[in-house]
């Protein structure tokens, strides 16, 4: 599958996964909530991890870079 996830939204979903993953097992929350909240950082650790987002594909949205423009290429 091609990747449609870019640099910076996988650095932005990473420190969110991390934040919700922390924050499910500090107790804070029922255990309903804390699931859900560890459900959701797995989704975002696993969409950043491959670079593919299956919300982006179904909404048309690419953040990837495309490197066969012309404008990636040194000169």
């Amino acid at each position: 599958m091609k990747q449609n996830v870019g640099i910076l939204d996988t650095a932005i979903r990473s420190i969110i996964a991390c934040v919700l993953l922390a924050l499910a097992f500090e107790g804070i929350f029922s255990t309903g909530i804390s699931i859900a909240l560890g459900v959701f950082s797995m989704l975002l650790w696993i969409s950043s991890s491959f670079g593919v987002c299956l919300l982006y594909k179904a909404l048309g949205i690419d953040t990837y870079p495309d490197f066969s423009d012309d404008s990636y290429h040194a000169h």
